[in-house]
C-alpha cells in the first residue's frame, strides 16, 4: 500500500552535451549535466549485435559499450514510500534493446541493492527486449522524493538510426506497470544520439590571375605562381561542433573513447579516394597535405601516373593526404596564360573499416575558382532614345584579345535588359564601336547607367561614348578612360 505521495515530477527531457558515456540524469536542469551520448554511427560493428525478441522480433541492434564506466540512467523517484511498501519501476527503451539480460542487481534505489528477493525483475529484461519491470520492496530505510533510481547498463543495443531514448515510470501496482496506466511519476530522456564519427569538410578559396602580367601570375609583381584552390579535411567529428547544437564529441561504439578516423575509415591506400574535377590543362597540380601550398606536392597529378585523366579534367589523390588538412595547389609556369576556371569540385569516397554496419556515402564539396581581374569603367549615361545613335567605343592596344561585359544601374522607373552585345571580345590591336541599343534594351525610360569591365590592363585601353543627334547630325563624345 502506498503510504505517502508527494507532488509528482513532470516530464524532463535529457538533452545536452557530454564527451563521456556516464550518468544520463533525467532530472538534470542544464545541458552541461545531462550527459546525452553522441555515438559514431560509422563505428558500429555488425559482429557486435543482438537480435530483438518479443515485440522486437526480426530487428537487429548494434552494441554500444563503454569499458570502465557503465551507462547509468538515473532520476529521482519523485514520491515517498514507507518501510514495507512495494513499488514497481518500469524502464522502456525506444530505438534500441537490452544487450544481455538485465539482472536485478543492475537496478538500485539510492545505490542500495536490496537482497533476499526484495528487489527482482518482475517482467521483461531479456536479451533483445526493450522493457523491464523491477519490483522493489522498501526494507529498512524509507524512500523519499529525492531518492535516486538508477539502472546500470554496461552495454545497450541500438538500431543506429533513430535516437535511443528511455522512459522511467513508477507504479503502485504490478498490473498498472504492465498495462502502463496510472503511473505515479514518469520521466523521459535521450540516452544516445548518432552522428558521423568522421567528418569531411571542404573550404573554397579563389585565386585571381593578375591582368598586369597578362595573367601569367597571381600578383602584380609577377612573382607569385602558386595558387591555392581550397582545402579538404577528413577528421573525427569531435574536432568540430555539430550544426544541430547537440554533442560535439562522437564516441566509438566499441570502447566509448573519442572516435578517431581509424575507428570507422580505412583512410590509407587506394580504397579511400578524393576525386577533384576541374581544368588541369595548365600548370602543375597536386595536393599539399600541410594545407598551405607551401611544401612539396603529393603527386603531382599526371596522366602518366594515373592520377590525372587523359582529358585533364579530373585529378585523384588518396584520402590520407587530407587526414588533417589538404590543399589543392597549382604552380603556373610563369609564361603561359592562366585561364579562367569554374569552381573545382571534390568527391570524397571513404572506405569503411571491415564489418562496420554503416558506410559513409560519398561526400561532395566545392573548392575554389580561378578568376581574372581587369579594368572597370563607370558609364553614368547610356541611352537608347530613338533620335540618338549612341555607341560605346573600346580600343584594345594590347597584344592579346580582351573580353568585356556591361552591367546596368537603372532608375526606379526604368528596366534594363542586357542585349546580345552586353558581353563580347575586343581583338588585340583593334577598336570596337558598339551600338548601345545592341548592348541594352530599355523599358520605362530610355536611359541608364552602366559598368564596363574589360579583362585587360587599363594602360592598353581607351573607352568613350559617342552620340549622334539624328535630326541635325551633331555629335557628342565623352572620354571615359
Amino acid at each position: 500500500m502506498l503510504k505517502k505521495l508527494l507532488i509528482p515530477m513532470g516530464l524532463v527531457s535529457a538533452l545536452g552535451a557530454s564527451t563521456a558515456m556516464a550518468a544520463i540524469n533525467l532530472d538534470a536542469l542544464t545541458a552541461a549535466t545531462v550527459g546525452t551520448i553522441a555515438v559514431a554511427t560509422d563505428s558500429l560493428l555488425v559482429t557486435n549485435s543482438t537480435a530483438g525478441v518479443g515485440a522486437n522480433l526480426g530487428k537487429t541492434y548494434y552494441r554500444v559499450t563503454n569499458s570502465g564506466s557503465n551507462i547509468d540512467i538515473t532520476g529521482d523517484v519523485g514520491v515517498g514510500f514507507s518501510v514495507g511498501d512495494q513499488l514497481w519501476v518500469r524502464y522502456d527503451i525506444t530505438g534500441g534493446a537490452f544487450d544481455g539480460a538485465v539482472a536485478n542487481t543492475l537496478a538500485t534505489i539510492d545505490n542500495q541493492v536490496i537482497a533476499s528477493g526484495l528487489n527482482s525483475v518482475a517482467q521483461g529484461g531479456q536479451d533483445g527486449a526493450s522493457s523491464v519491470i523491477f519490483a522493489h520492496t522498501v526494507a529498512s530505510n524509507a524512500i523519499v522524493q529525492t531518492s535516486e533510481l538508477a539502472l546500470k547498463l554496461a552495454n545497450v543495443g541500438w538500431d543506429g538510426s533513430s535516437a535511443l531514448g528511455v522512459t522511467v515510470s513508477v507504479y503502485e501496482k504490478l498490473s498498472d506497470s504492465t498495462s502502463q496506466t496510472n503511473a505515479i511519476t514518469t520521466k523521459t530522456g535521450t540516452v544516445l544520439n548518432g552522428v558521423l564519427g568522421v567528418r569531411v569538410t571542404t573550404l573554397a578559396a579563389n585565386e585571381t590571375a593578375e591582368v598586369g602580367t597578362l595573367f601569367t601570375a597571381f600578383n602584380a609583381a609577377g612573382t607569385d605562381f602558386v595558387g591555392t584552390l581550397g582545402t579538404i579535411s577528413i577528421l573525427p567529428s569531435h574536432a568540430a561542433t555539430l550544426a544541430n547544437g547537440g554533442p560535439s564529441d562522437a564516441v566509438d561504439a566499441l570502447d566509448g573513447a573519442d572516435t578517431i578516423v581509424a575507428d570507422a575509415i580505412t583512410i590509407a591506400g587506394a580504397t579511400s579516394l578524393v576525386t577533384i574535377s576541374g581544368d588541369f590543362s595548365f600548370g602543375t597540380w597536386g595536393v599539399d597535405s600541410g594545407g598551405a601550398c607551401a611544401g612539396a606536392l603529393t603527386g603531382p597529378f599526371t596522366v602518366a601516373a594515373g592520377t590525372l585523366n587523359a582529358g585533364k579534367t579530373a585529378g585523384i589523390a588518396t584520402a590520407a593526404n587530407f587526414a588533417t588538412l589538404g590543399a589543392l595547389c597549382v604552380t603556373a609556369s610563369g609564361t603561359e596564360t592562366i585561364p579562367i576556371a569554374a569552381p573545382y569540385t571534390a568527391s570524397v569516397v571513404l572506405a569503411p573499416v571491415a564489418s562496420r554496419a554503416n558506410a559513409q556515402a560519398a561526400v561532395a564539396g566545392t573548392l575554389g575558382s580561378i578568376l581574372h581581374n581587369g579594368t572597370t569603367v563607370q558609364m553614368p549615361y547610356l541611352t537608347t532614345f530613338a533620335d540618338y545613335n549612341q555607341r560605346l567605343v573600346i580600343v584594345n592596344r594590347g597584344t592579346t584579345d580582351a573580353t568585356y561585359s556591361v552591367t546596368f544601374n537603372s532608375e526606379a522607373a526604368a528596366t534594363a535588359v542586357a542585349g546580345t552585345a552586353a558581353t563580347g571580345t575586343i581583338a588585340a590591336g583593334t577598336t570596337s564601336s558598339i551600338k548601345v541599343s545592341d548592348i541594352v534594351t530599355m523599358t520605362g525610360l530610355t536611359r541608364t547607367a552602366g559598368t564596363l569591365v574589360v579583362v585587360a590592363p587599363a594602360a592598353n585601353l581607351s573607352v568613350a561614348t559617342n552620340q549622334v543627334n539624328l535630326s541635325d547630325g551633331s555629335t557628342d563624345t565623352v572620354v571615359l578612360l
